[in-house]
């Protein structure tokens, strides 16, 4: 009995859990009816709930990712040093539901095309090539110029436009 009553317990503990990190926001609409949801905000006036501390400062809604991108490197940390294959030219091409990457190895060009599921400030790669069949990248940083993601715990910094590449002529 004691031994059911313990499992109770934990299983208890574990639901509790998880319902403190789920994500909860309070959607204001321009009628002013306020709305709690576990999605952004379409639209109106958003504050996240955390709920263990309260509501949140609303953060700025980051746009869906779109056009050519050149990867400058990776770093370990966000604002780490940035380290470059200077071998290796990747240009990431983002459209709403596709991501293409161009990669180039000297003479050597590739290029891959990835079915993507993207929100606000994420997206998530579906192909069987990365081991379970998906990868889900975090947006970091985000502006007309620079672009930082996040996976497998290393930041990938991103430039506007597509890289230029000298081919090597004879």
């Amino acid at each position: 009995m004691i031994i059911i009553i313990r499992c109770f317990c934990l299983f208890f503990v574990l639901g509790i859990g998880q319902l403190a990190h789920a994500n909860v926001y309070k959607c204001t609409a321009a009628d002013g009816n306020v709305v709690f949801q576990g999605a952004p905000c379409i639209s109106g006036d958003q504050a996240q709930i955390d709920m263990l501390f309260g509501e949140q400062e609303a953060r700025e809604q980051l746009p869906l990712l779109e056009g050519s991108w050149c990867e400058l490197g990776t770093s370990e940390v966000l604002d780490g040093t940035i380290y470059r294959d200077e071998t290796l030219s990747k240009t990431w091409i983002f459209a709403k539901h596709q991501m293409t990457q161009h990669i180039q190895q000297g003479q050597r060009q590739d290029t891959f095309n990835y079915n993507i599921r993207q929100q606000t400030g994420n997206f998530v790669i579906d192909h069987p090539a990365f081991g379970s069949g998906q990868v889900s990248w975090r947006v970091r940083h985000h502006t007309e110029q620079e672009l930082i993601i996040a996976a497998y715990g290393n930041f990938t910094h991103l430039t506007a436009g597509e890289c230029t590449v000298a081919v090597a002529r004879n």
